[in-house]
């Protein structure tokens, strides 16, 4: 759901940036308010341990594609690092993602202990923390090995990778619990993206009564042989522009690994879950309340705030950007402000003030506290300076 979420956020931004008001601008604009970013919380992670998503990956010996390589990694294997990363960042496909990552200063976790840079679209970062609390890495090296053998185009190795899990994995806790978890829903995430499995839905001739459920998320997966087959290999059904496709069952992930991991990875496996059972969006329109956007705008800045070296912290801040947004600026079919007249909606009017009473001295109180003084000053109008602050605001958010 992320990558179609990234996708229609690219969409919005781009709409916000197009627009054009013939209202005359002020003299001056609001400075926008600074990039999104989690502040320093607790002690910096004496570790990082990486998992390797591609094979014969290059350690280079500077930050960039024309250092040196010093050696290849093989796919699955692990590299420590302590958190350097490259100021540059460079671009690169990799199993048909498009990438532009920095690279991470690592040492290799075999023998001759290699050091150099790693490029990190290829990297699965699954532990940060002390040394005392790292996971048992030859248990992570032998799910790793198996899940090489599996071909990601093949339904049943969805089977075959949660059968491994659930007989190696039942008892893990903690930091291997996260672990396995991120190493499990990579490959299955690889599955849906490689698989093709969508040709098993797009040309089945589906209910109407099947498209509610689906979207209801009440779906019998044992309806049909197809259906049956899917959910015994690790996926459930999803509507989007008026299709069914497959895509990864977090039921099923945050079942198995929420009791069983950090209280952190505990959190984000059940607000993910959360969010996909109650979609927020659908065709480029908001279909839940305002003020459950902004609880979730809230949710996610509290857990970046408390938790900055989360595993998946690039998706968490890119959740907490996206609501965020969402409930300041609307989209493309919930608009925050009338089309036609310019003037700005009550309902966001409303969310704003309920936001300033319920969550003070937040940086998401703080924004919408500025962006609703400018919108008051314009006469509650969408004004060439106001368009131009909203387009500075969210450019600044990915800088």
């Amino acid at each position: 759901m992320k990558f179609i979420q990234l996708f229609t956020l690219i969409l919005l931004t781009s709409f916000f940036f197009a627009c054009k008001q013939d209202t005359k601008q002020a003299a001056t604009t609001p400075p926008p308010p600074a990039p999104e970013a989690a502040p320093p919380a607790g002690p910096k992670p004496e570790v990082y341990l990486f998992a390797t998503t591609v094979d014969k990956l290059n350690l280079r010996d500077q930050p960039n594609k024309t250092g040196r390589v010093v050696t290849q990694i093989a796919e699955g294997a692990f590299l420590e690092g302590t958190g350097e990363v490259s100021a540059n960042k460079e671009d690169a496909e990799l199993r048909g993602i498009s990438y532009t990552e920095p690279y991470f200063k690592v040492t290799s976790t075999t023998p001759e202990q290699h050091n150099g840079w790693a490029y990190g679209g290829a990297l699965q970062r699954v532990y940060a923390g002390s040394r005392t609390t790292s996971p048992d890495l030859g248990k992570l090296t032998q799910l790793t090995s198996f899940l090489k053998t599996l071909n990601a185009k093949k339904l049943d190795s969805g089977k075959k990778a949660w059968d491994y899990v659930t007989a190696n994995f039942s008892d893990s806790k903690g930091t291997l619990a996260d672990a396995a978890f991120i190493l499990l829903e990579g490959f299955l995430s690889r599955m849906e993206r490689e698989g093709e499995f969508y040709k098993m839905t797009e040309n089945f001739k589906w209910a109407d009564a099947d498209y509610e459920a689906i979207s209801d998320e009440k779906f019998d997966m044992n309806k049909y042989p197809h259906t049956k087959s899917l959910a015994q290999n690790g996926f459930r059904l999803e509507t989007g522009e008026g299709m069914i496709f497959p895509i990864v069952d977090w039921a099923k992930l945050t079942g198995f690994f929420a009791q069983k991991a950090t209280p952190p990875m505990k959190m984000y496996l059940e607000q993910e879950l959360l969010e996909q059972k109650e979609k927020a969006w659908d065709d480029g329109g908001v279909i839940i309340g305002l003020d459950k956007v902004a609880e979730r705008a809230f949710f996610w800045e509290k857990f970046n705030r408390e938790h900055p070296y989360f595993l998946r912290s690039e998706q968490t801040l890119e959740s907490q950007r996206w609501t965020k947004i969402t409930v300041i600026n609307g989209s493309d079919n919930t608009p925050s402000y009338d089309y036609e007249t310019k003037v700005v909606n009550e309902d966001y009017k409303k969310v704003w003030t309920d936001i300033l009473q319920k969550y003070p001295g937040t940086q998401l109180a703080k924004d919408v506290k500025t962006i609703s003084d400018l919108y008051a000053s314009e006469g509650w109008k969408r004004t060439k300076k106001v368009e131009d602050f909203i387009t500075q605001y969210i450019d600044g958010m990915y800088k």
